[in-house]
């Protein structure tokens, strides 16, 4: 598996950093969407919590399919403020 990153991290958002675009796109209603954290990568935004644990990659927290050979994968900064992001593919 080839992961490729930049290594730098992105800022972790809130519900009101977003566009109303934004918001309305991917959003629209779903519950408990307020108290979601999000992250921009690649001209999309993503849901923290749309994401599953790491436990096979090693330095990374969580990933997303994104296509059957490639996922969003994550690193969470010690903070817990932002995030770095790398794309996972086979």
């Amino acid at each position: 598996m080839k992961i490729t990153t930049n290594n730098q991290y992105r800022p972790i958002l809130q519900w009101s950093d977003l566009t109303e675009e934004e918001q309305d796109f991917r959003y629209g209603i779903y519950d408990g969407v307020e108290e979601s954290s999000f992250f921009e990568y690649k001209e999309c935004v993503y849901d923290l919590n749309d994401f599953l644990y790491a436990k096979g990659l090693d330095k990374w927290d969580g990933y997303h399919n994104e296509t059957f050979f490639s996922s969003v994968v994550i690193k969470l900064s010690d903070c817990g403020e932002s995030v770095r992001v790398g794309l996972a593919t086979c």
